[in-house]
C-alpha cells in the first residue's frame, strides 16, 4: 500500500490558514503527521513557526531529521526528556514538580499547559499559581502557554475567556495558543499562535485533502455466479470479474459492516466480503483494469469521510490508521 502526499496543496493549505487566523503557525505532526508521515516537517518547515508532537521520541525524530524549528510537545510524562536535552525540543509542564525537574535537567525552554475544562493534562488555578512562583524563584518564564478546545465552537468561547482570565499574570502572556483547526470558524481575537492539525492537511472548508490512499492490484480472477470469494460465506450472484488488492486491515483498511469501496480509474467498486488481513477482494466486472496499477481506498475527501462514517468514527482515526506497512511518496 501507498500514502501519496501532495506537497504543494499542503503548503497551499498553510497558507490559506495562516491568511485566514493572521497569527503564528504551529504544524501538529503527532501521529506519524496524522497519517501523512512526520517526514512533511521539512518541507514545510519554512511555512511553519514551529511544530507539535505528542511525545518525546516522535519530537527527536524530528531533530534528527534536521528540523531545527522549535518543536513543542505535548504534556504528561516527562521522564524521557529528563535522560537527554534537545536543544530544539520543548517539553510542557503541568504542575510545578514537573517544571522544577525540567529546569533541573537543564532545559531553558518550555511550555505550561493550562486546564480551561477539558480536564485531561494541564494546569489548574492553584497548580499554575505554584508554577509561576517556580518561574520567578527560578528567575525563567515560558516558552510558550497553551490550553485545549475540547467542543469546537461550542466551547470555545467560554474556554476563552477562561484562559485569559488564568493567564493574566505577564509571566504567562508570552506565545499563547488555544485554538486548533477549529479557528478557521471562530475568528477575531486567536491569541498569538493556532495549532493547526486536520485543517492543515486538507479537512476543513475550502482546503484541500492532500493525501491519496493507494495499493496495486495483484491479481484478476474471473469468477462464475454461485461461487465464493474470500472468508466466509460471500457467494456471488453475477459472473464478475474479481480484482484482488494488496491492502487489508493490517494495513488500516478496516473491516466492518457497511459496504465499502475502492476506486479503479475514478470507478467505485464495491469490496466483495470483508478485508482480509493482507489483501482485499473488489467487483471490477465494469472496469477495464490490469494487475499492476492502483485502487484508491482514498481518492479524496469524499472518501476519507466515507470510511469515517463506515466505521462509526472520525477523520482522525481513519488517516492515522494508514501508518504501518505503507509506503510513503512525496510529490
Amino acid at each position: 500500500m501507498q500514502t501519496v502526499v501532495d506537497l504543494s496543496r499542503l503548503r497551499h493549505n498553510i497558507r490559506l490558514i495562516r491568511a485566514a487566523t493572521g497569527n503564528g503557525f504551529c504544524a501538529v505532526v503527532k501521529a506519524d503527521a496524522y497519517g501523512h508521515g512526520a517526514a512533511v516537517a521539512r518541507y514545510i518547515e519554512p511555512l511553519a513557526d514551529c511544530f507539535f508532537t505528542a511525545t518525546f521520541d516522535e519530537a527527536a525524530e524530528l531533530a534528527y531529521m534536521g528540523v531545527r524549528k522549535p518543536v513543542l510537545v505535548l504534556g504528561g510524562e516527562i521522564s524521557p526528556f529528563l535522560r537527554k536535552v534537545e536543544p530544539t525540543i520543548v517539553p510542557t509542564a503541568c504542575d510545578a514538580a514537573q517544571l522544577g525537574a525540567l529546569l533541573d535537567a537543564g532545559y531553558t525552554n518550555f511550555s505550561i499547559a493550562v486546564n480551561t475544562g477539558m480536564n485531561r493534562l494541564g494546569a489548574d488555578e492553584k497548580k499554575l499559581g505554584e508554577m509561576i512562583d517556580v518561574c520567578k524563584m527560578r528567575n525563567v518564564a515560558p516558552t510558550t502557554v497553551y490550553s485545549h478546545i475540547y467542543n469546537g465552537i461550542s466551547s470555545a468561547l467560554g474556554q476563552a475567556e477562561e484562559f485569559e482570565r488564568l493567564t493574566r499574570c505577564r509571566l504567562l502572556r508570552r506565545n499563547r495558543h488555544l485554538y486548533s483547526s477549529c479557528a478557521l470558524d471562530i475568528g477575531g481575537d486567536l491569541f498569538d499562535m493556532t495549532r493547526c492539525g486536520i485543517a492543515m492537511y486538507g479537512y476543513a472548508k475550502e482546503l484541500s485533502p492532500c493525501m491519496k490512499v493507494r495499493a496495486k492490484i495483484v491479481a484478476l480472477n474471473a469468477v462464475k455466479r454461485g461461487e465464493h470469494v474470500g472468508y466466509g460465506d460471500n457467494v456471488l450472484e453475477r459472473d464478475s470479474m474479481i480484482a484482488t488488492v494488496r491492502c487489508g486491515y493490517a494495513d488500516g483498511f478496516r473491516r466492518c459492516d457497511k459496504p465499502l469501496y475502492m476506486k479503479v480509474r475514478g470507478v467505485k467498486c464495491r469490496v466483495i466480503g470483508v478485508p482480509c488481513m493482507d489483501v482485499t477482494m473488489i467487483d471490477v466486472t465494469d472496469v477495464h483494469c490490469r494487475v499492476g496499477e492502483f485502487a484508491y481506498i482514498i481518492a479524496d475527501g469524499e472518501d476519507a469521510e466515507y470510511l469515517a462514517k463506515c466505521y462509526g468514527t472520525i477523520i482522525y482515526e481513519v488517516l492515522t490508521g494508514f501508518n504501518g506497512r505503507a509506503e510513503r511518496i512525496y510529490m
